[in-house]
């Protein structure tokens, strides 16, 4: 799972879902603490995480779910 790390803070993120999801924290951090200003070595990074640690995560594995589930109705029918 993605999770965005500042090399110059020495911080990383919780994991995201979403590489988008990463990438908005990044987007907060670098205005929050960095006036906008790309730190060097800033990245994101890819490894194992137990899941998604924000409800907003849940919601691109919901919405498929939902439309896999109406397919699913709409064929029966």
């Amino acid at each position: 799972m993605p999770r965005y790390r500042c090399a110059l803070c020495a911080t990383t993120s919780r994991p995201y879902l979403t590489r988008w999801g990463a990438e908005q924290h990044g987007r907060g951090h670098r205005t929050d603490r960095h006036g906008g200003d790309h730190p060097d070595g800033e990245h994101i990074l890819y490894g194992s995480a137990t899941g998604p640690q924000q409800a907003g995560d849940w919601s691109p594995l919901l919405v498929v779910l939902v439309l896999l589930g109406l397919a699913l109705l709409v064929k029966l029918a």
